[in-house]
């Protein structure tokens, strides 16, 4: 089997505005120690790596802490039927705004 070649797809890399980037996301316990981590392109939505950070790890959380590039209805919702707690700033876009608990 050749050796694997390099290239942005392989390397996670992807064009923005500021040029090539890549994107760490991270899926913490709740005392903030990784448990999951996930490189996507720059480009990239955040959103696009919900499914595999939630599926990286057995347990699922009781509140669930991520910022405006994971909201949307569809998280929201996973989120709840594991059980938990969405705390998720809603885009200033949408129509219906969610509260969160800044304390959290």
């Amino acid at each position: 089997m050749p050796p694997a070649q390099g290239g942005t797809q392989n390397q996670a890399l992807g064009r923005s505005r500021g040029g090539f980037s890549t994107k760490i996301h991270a899926r913490t316990n709740a005392e903030g120690l990784p448990i999951a981590l996930l490189l996507t392109p720059g480009e990239a939505h955040d959103s696009t790596a919900f499914t595999d950070l939630m599926a990286e790890y057995q347990a699922d959380p009781e509140v669930m802490l991520a910022d405006k590039g994971y909201d949307s209805d569809a998280i929201r919702e996973e989120v709840r039927v594991r059980g938990g707690t969405p705390e998720i700033p809603t885009k200033k876009n949408r129509h219906i705004q969610h509260t969160v608990n800044h304390a959290l």
